[in-house]
């Protein structure tokens, strides 16, 4: 007998007893998953098949932080996805995150529709060909923007930068840490892009700040409401931040990473020092990233050892 009905018995006039059966009130039903063949679903079947679990975990990361952006249209059936639709989602992360993001979005979405197509839930790969944007790299923050930021932005978005700052990691990792990951004045972080794990010794000056930050959630960094900062948040907050005129437009996050190599290489640390912290793989994109302080620097040391007896003025005998 299904335990979500009542039973009630009642004696009639005549001594034979009547059944009812009524649906239990307050009952709560089985959440229901997505409507087959929508957007949400097929993402569910993409992402529990054997293709899926043969991808190596960091590219599932990666994948599956874009894919969160076809979950905002889950419950539109996959079949009426179009070319149209992806450009436009795409051309939005451009705008908001930075080209790089685009193109990963759009390589994310190629590859799942690939499967798709394969599995014959659509008759084309609406994101097959779409052409790579250029790559424009973040703009690095000044430290007098960074410091601006800081006093201006509201709380949450103030311990953001700070955090950012002063560990040099992306916003994904930055909403991933948590109070529990701090031990022996280090914090725990295993970067969702790369998979590196990395322990980063919390500078004074970010240990005074954190002792002060309220502790709502078990995430280091919250929202305004005291619940763990997303990244999808964080990007709308900055977009605030930028029509308030708080932020001037083409900064995000990400270019707070710039600025962090960029102090650690004024202080004399050496690219594998600076790579230590920002878990960068590559040394290239270390070098990429301080470069235009070494050019500085350079340049500097250069002026200083111009000779300049030639310049002086020629004395004459009187």
């Amino acid at each position: 007998m299904p335990q979500d009905v009542k039973i009630v018995r009642k004696t009639l006039a005549d001594g034979s007893v009547k059944e009812y059966r009524y649906p239990k009130k307050g009952k709560v039903s089985t959440p229901r998953g997505p409507a087959s063949g929508t957007i949400a679903a097929v993402l569910r079947l993409y992402t529990g098949s054997p293709e899926w679990a043969a991808t190596k975990p960091s590219t599932k990361k990666g994948r599956l932080l874009y894919l969160m952006e076809l979950e905002r249209i889950g419950n539109v059936p996959i079949r009426e996805l179009r070319r149209r639709e992806i450009l436009t989602i795409r051309d939005t992360i451009a705008r908001t995150r930075g080209t790089g993001a685009a193109n990963q979005f759009t390589q994310s979405t190629s590859a799942f529709l690939s499967w798709a197509l394969n599995r014959e839930w659509v008759e084309a790969n609406a994101a097959a060909r779409i052409g790579m944007l250029a790559y424009k790299p973040f703009k690095a923050w000044s430290k007098e923007l960074a410091r601006d930021a800081i006093a201006n932005l509201p709380p949450h978005m103030s311990r953001t930068v700070m955090l950012a700052l002063f560990t040099g990691q992306r916003r994904t990792d930055l909403c991933a840490m948590k109070w529990s990951d701090i031990n022996r004045g280090a914090i725990f972080v295993r970067q969702a892009k790369t998979g590196m794990e990395l322990h980063i010794p919390i500078h004074p000056v970010l240990g005074a700040a954190m002792a002060e930050w309220p502790k709502t959630a078990e995430t280091i960094l919250t929202g305004i409401r005291g619940g763990p900062l997303t990244v999808y948040n964080l990007t709308r907050s900055i977009n605030d931040a930028h029509d308030r005129g708080i932020l001037p437009r083409g900064f995000s996050i990400h270019g707070l990473r710039k600025l962090a190599a960029t102090l650690l290489a004024e202080a004399g640390c050496s690219t594998h020092e600076i790579a230590s912290i920002t878990g960068h793989k590559s040394l290239k994109m270390v070098e990429h990233y301080t470069r235009s302080f070494d050019q500085r620097r350079l340049a500097e040391d250069a002026i200083l050892k111009l000779e300049t007896s030639y310049w002086k003025p020629q004395e004459t005998d009187r």
